[in-house]
């Protein structure tokens, strides 16, 4: 055999690894760069980090998966006794620029190679790497690695998404929202990395939050019990500062196993963005915040016409660029997903409340793109799966107990003029929400599973223009209007809902404490004070349900956790499950599931439910470790 057909043979991919061919060969300066490196955290370390998987500290992950690609990401740790923060410490170890190597394989050994490359990354970009991996069999489970400085990352699953015309009995999403690292231990990704039937994650952002909030945590990093003081619960002010929150989420061991299983499709919300300033001085600006979300995130950055069209692969040899100024504020865009969905994210943030347009929600732009989307996907999909970071359905107003407090927390108000308790994005544009919906049904796109966050409990909606008898009837959906679409709003991981507002309203009174006073009595808040407000918040629930028919399941307890959606030719199924918050655990409760058929949107609760399983994606993703390469 000749070197070209030996470089081409699985002979040559077991024997060598990732390093088998000749454009990504481990040259001297590699293997120099390997004896160099020292895993070893210096004393005195506290950067957040899984100390035995370095330097892929921070795990693996993929992303926003087309049919014939799907992008990679992962960073290196290079740990160095002058500091973490890498926009000061420019050459960590001597280091200024890494290659690092990457394949996708057909196989968890990573012995089927399908592509293949090598990339260089530095401190410019946190030491992060994301590649567009192109030319991939569409419908198809893969799996992943990096090597670097002598090292090999954990393996990764991801999947990408159906071509049209390929056959395809289910979509199976698994949704998070408002996911706060302090306030729960992600036992909720733990259990979504355990299926082997997941298609995609979505998340409805507050992916990480700038703020640990002062409310009771489950666990703090290296003993910081400060809420507003120390560096890893109090709001970031700088870049170096945001990069390292994002760093305590990723090296949470339930989180990785999540990033590990399936690719994501993230849309931010306001705390990933939000700005900081002192003393009248932004330390870290919208921007800013936006290429740190997209350094740290496997998003695929739209072109920066505000089209919504994506770039091609930048090829196995360049990183994905990270995009800079306005440009850094587009992320709406659409996933297709064959013939069953397109999963459509769209950011009703960014673009919100500016002069001169007529869209106060979406803005223009975003409008146009999201009506040229739906139109095209009425004609090529079965289901529209529409990521929406806050409530789209209707929360009119009811007696509200501890009405400031909510007011605080969610940014509602019980007596609001229009009788609207919700006060932003949809809630606070109701005439704009009214034009979406009667659009939908003029165009005759019905089959719409819209799945929100932002409200910290799950809100199962009916959706239609006007939710009150005759345009609307609760037992079937229909009436004069009837629905055009489904809502879920998935629970939080942690974040405190209804049930924990009310608590800690009660704490306060009874401590005279104020914003902060519970971060390290979760024991106490929990024993004490979570019961007694139990019947208050199943009063609201009940209340809020009469006073809006179309709202179907309403559960804003203490019950924190992920919603799953199963998107089938003839209906869509959408479970809300929940899970411990305080410690680790195996358990998990399915609280409900609903039904909504095709053609006649109606979410339905299902009597005696069995857990819905799609097919099996494949074998999941080894155990997270390192080895050396």
């Amino acid at each position: 055999m000749d070197r070209r057909g030996f470089l081409r043979s699985g002979t040559a991919v077991g024997a060598l690894g990732l390093g088998v061919n000749p454009v990504v060969a481990t040259s001297a300066a590699e293997a120099r760069a390997a004896r160099r490196y020292r895993r070893r955290l210096p004393d005195g370390w506290t950067y957040p980090v899984a100390e035995e998987l370095l330097p892929f500290g921070h795990g693996v992950m993929s992303g926003d998966p087309l049919a014939d690609r799907v992008i990679l990401w992962t960073r290196l740790t290079i740990p160095d006794p002058r500091g973490w923060d890498s926009t000061t410490v420019h050459d960590p170890q001597g280091f200024r620029r890494v290659p690092v190597r990457w394949v996708i394989a057909r196989d968890p050994g990573l012995r089927r190679v399908v592509r293949r490359g090598r990339v260089t990354t530095s401190a410019r970009r946190d030491w992060t790497v994301k590649v567009d991996a192109d030319r991939l069999p569409s419908a198809t489970t893969l799996y992943y690695a990096f090597e670097a400085l002598g090292w090999r990352s954990p393996v990764g699953r991801t999947r990408t998404a159906p071509a049209p015309g390929d056959e395809v009995g289910s979509l199976t999403i698994a949704h998070f929202a408002c996911t706060s690292w302090w306030h729960d231990v992600f036992n909720s990704f733990a259990r979504v990395a355990e299926r082997d039937d997941l298609d995609l994650i979505t998340h409805a952002g507050d992916h990480v939050y700038d703020n640990s909030g002062g409310h009771p945590a489950s666990r703090v990093w290296a003993d910081q019990w400060s809420w507003d003081g120390d560096v890893d619960n109090a709001d970031v002010r700088t870049p170096a500062e945001l990069r390292r929150r994002y760093a305590l989420y990723y090296a949470d061991p339930q989180l990785m196993a999540a990033h590990h299983a399936a690719p994501w499709a993230i849309m931010a919300d306001q705390h990933d963005y939000d700005p900081s300033t002192t003393d009248g001085v932004t330390t870290l600006s919208t921007e800013q915040a936006g290429r740190v979300f997209f350094e740290w995130t496997p998003v695929r950055p739209p072109l920066p016409d505000g089209s919504g069209r994506f770039p091609a692969s930048p090829g196995p040899r360049k990183q994905v660029p990270v995009p800079r100024g306005d440009a850094t504020l587009l992320s709406y865009r659409v996933l297709p997903f064959g013939d069953l969905a397109d999963v459509v994210l769209l950011d009703v943030r960014r673009f919100a409340g500016r002069d001169g347009e007529t869209s106060q929600v979406l803005g223009d732009r975003q409008w146009a793109w999201l009506e040229r989307t739906l139109l095209a996907s009425r004609d090529r999909a079965a289901f529209r799966v529409v990521v929406n970071q806050v409530n789209l359905g209707q929360l009119r107003a009811f007696n509200l107990p501890a009405a400031s407090a909510f007011a605080q927390a969610f940014g509602v108000d019980p007596n609001a003029p229009e009788g609207e308790i919700y006060t932003t994005a949809w809630g606070g544009q109701p005439a704009e929400r009214t034009r979406l919906l009667a659009w939908l049904r003029e165009q005759g796109i019905l089959d719409n599973v819209v799945l929100s966050g932002d409200s910290h409990g799950f809100f199962g909606n009916d959706l239609v223009e006007d939710p009150q008898l005759p345009a609307y009837e609760p037992l079937t959906g229909g009436g004069t209007l009837g629905a055009v679409g489904v809502e879920m709003v998935g629970s939080t991981a942690g974040r405190p809902g209804g049930q924990d507002v009310i608590a800690e309203e009660l704490y306060f009174a009874v401590v005279g404490g104020s914003r902060g006073a519970a971060f390290a009595d979760a024991e106490g808040f929990d024993a004490r004070y979570r019961p007694a407000a139990l019947a208050a918040t199943l009063a609201l629930e009940a209340a809020a349900q009469v006073a809006n028919p179309h709202l179907r399941y309403f559960n804003w307890r203490a019950d924190y956790g992920h919603t799953i959606v199963s998107v089938q030719p003839d209906r869509a199924v959408v479970e809300c499950w929940s899970t411990p918050q305080r410690t680790v655990s195996p358990e998990q409760t399915l609280l409900t599931q609903l039904t909504t058929p095709r053609g006649a949107p109606h979410l339905t609760p299902v009597l005696q439910p069995d857990p819905v399983a799609g097919p099996r994606r494949g074998r999941s993703a080894p155990r997270a470790r390192t080895r050396r390469a």
